[in-house]
């Protein structure tokens, strides 16, 4: 192999287990020693020295986005194995990077979308981040290989799974697909689930965070001859137990106790935190696997105009939204 070539994952199954393994040394081989992308400069050399500031100007952005002081609570940093590991995260929105840094006793490289808005980007900078164009192939296979060098050279990656912010109050998790789990297999290192939980308060025009729970669940290790179809429904299950753990330690409401202007507030603050990224629903739509499914629409945050006291306003939309929680009971 004296070029990069980079097989799809049904390719790899067509071959035998020893021309596999060949590939897969062949590949590590090369990724060695093959300089970085779209890799921010001083991520592997640089970054891990500056940790304690970085952390330190995380909480302070932390402040600022929250609108003050807040409650943050983390545990499960006991099943954090030695070595790479692949932090695999679930992503609720403009906060999650910023509570996580302080949290996590090990250095890591973020992979990050790159069309956000550019001072959040400078504000992480000093933890090293892989800037993805999520919709160019190029960029993505880029990105693909700088992880799979990051992680060979004994560092640590963050990584969203679910690709855009799970702005669902109901939702576990968003589909998602097993790039994360191709990465690992590839570079030989296990994938730790993170969840991360927020508490809101929603008695205030566009609410504000007044709570962070960061729970790190137990490593999954990636074989060679492993199904990742299978691996990704292991690691499903694993974020979800642990979100519902974490929900159900906040306490459980149904929607009809929730006031129409408390979640109005919840909606509004997560649409002015799209605009504050340099996001859109659409845009973040056009990166989840089956946004467009009648069952993602309705768990998902709905675009629908409501008047002053946080009633939907009549449109072919709201109509159906109402059947579908009719016919759902709730």
């Amino acid at each position: 192999m004296n070029k990069i070539e980079l097989l799809s994952y049904r390719e790899e199954r067509l071959l035998s287990t020893e021309k596999r393994q060949r590939y897969y040394e062949e590949l590590r081989s090369i990724l060695l020693k093959r300089k970085t992308k779209v890799t921010t400069p001083g991520a592997l050399t640089i970054a891990p020295r500056l940790k304690w500031i970085t952390g330190k100007i995380a909480q302070k952005v932390t402040d600022v986005l929250a609108g003050g002081e807040m409650e943050f609570v983390c545990d499960g940093t006991e099943n954090i194995p030695n070595g790479a590991v692949i932090f695999a995260c679930t992503h609720q929105g403009i906060m999650d990077n910023f509570v996580w840094i302080p949290s996590c006793p090990r250095h890591c490289v973020i992979l990050h979308a790159k069309d956000v808005n550019k001072l959040l980007i400078l504000a992480q900078i000093n933890t090293g981040l892989i800037l993805v164009d999520r919709k160019d192939v190029e960029s993505r296979k880029n990105a693909k290989l700088d992880m799979i060098h990051i992680l060979l050279k004994g560092n640590c990656i963050r990584y969203f799974p679910e690709g855009a912010w799970n702005l669902s109050p109901n939702k576990l998790h968003l589909p998602m697909s097993f790039g994360f789990l191709e990465v690992a297999q590839k570079a030989r290192v296990p994938i730790v689930p993170v969840v991360t939980e927020h508490t809101y308060d929603t008695t205030r025009d566009r609410e504000r965070i007044v709570k962070t729970h960061i729970r790190y669940g137990k490593a999954i290790n990636v074989e060679m001859t492993d199904d990742l179809n299978k691996k990704l429904v292991e690691y499903e299950e694993a974020i979800s137990t642990i979100r519902w753990e974490l929900i159900a330690e906040k306490g459980l409401f149904s929607r009809s106790t929730i006031s129409n202007m408390d979640y109005i507030n919840y909606i509004k603050g997560n649409l002015y935190n799209l605009e504050l990224g340099n996001k859109s629903l659409e845009g973040e739509n056009s990166c989840i696997r089956g946004a467009n499914s009648e069952f993602y629409k309705f768990h998902h945050i709905n675009n629908v105009l409501w008047d002053e006291w946080g009633n939907l306003c009549y449109t072919k939309e709201s109509k159906r939204l109402k059947d579908l929680r009719k016919m759902h009971g709730i």
